[in-house]
């Protein structure tokens, strides 16, 4: 795979990711250029099979590093992303939100899992190596995350 079709192909996928990581919006561009930067200097060395299991790995990686250096500047990682001011249907703003809520109840494993596989549609096994962990720990994982929510949702008001 080119680096080309790597970027062009992912880059979307990369910014999603890192905004799930608490990366905070204006810095959203430097750090998905930081996730290609790094992945640009080991395309070379590796044999990418999963590229965005590879590309979620250094995102990881990457949001956690803008993480420390953001605590050192005395800034403050946001934890929700706000909702677009220009909203066309509130109800479905307040779906956004209230789903974002019964996400966070979620542990970080879970949460992780349940967005890469349901809301990036990435195949089991390759979430498995993003994350790092055989791939029937990801199905419980998935499995439990599917459980918690639907009891989290039908609890929420």
């Amino acid at each position: 795979m080119t680096f080309e079709a790597l970027f062009h192909g992912y880059i979307d996928f990369v910014w999603r990711s890192l905004r799930h990581f608490g990366v905070a919006e204006g810095d959203l561009e430097d750090q998905t250029q930081e996730v290609f930067l790094v992945a640009h200097r080991h395309l070379a060395d590796v044999k990418v099979e999963h590229p965005r299991a590879w590309l979620y790995a250094i995102t990881r990686r990457c949001a956690a590093a803008y993480r420390r250096r953001s605590h050192r500047r005395h800034e403050r990682t946001v934890e929700e992303v706000p909702e677009s001011s220009h909203s066309r249907d509130p109800a479905a703003g307040m779906e956004v939100d209230r789903l974002a809520s019964v996400l966070e109840t979620l542990d970080e494993d879970k949460r992780t899992i349940f967005l890469l596989h349901d809301v990036e549609e990435m195949p089991m096994r390759e979430v498995a190596e993003a994350v790092g962990c055989q791939l029937s720990t990801a199905y419980a994982r998935l499995y439990a995350a599917r459980r918690e929510l639907a009891k989290a949702i039908k609890e929420a008001p």
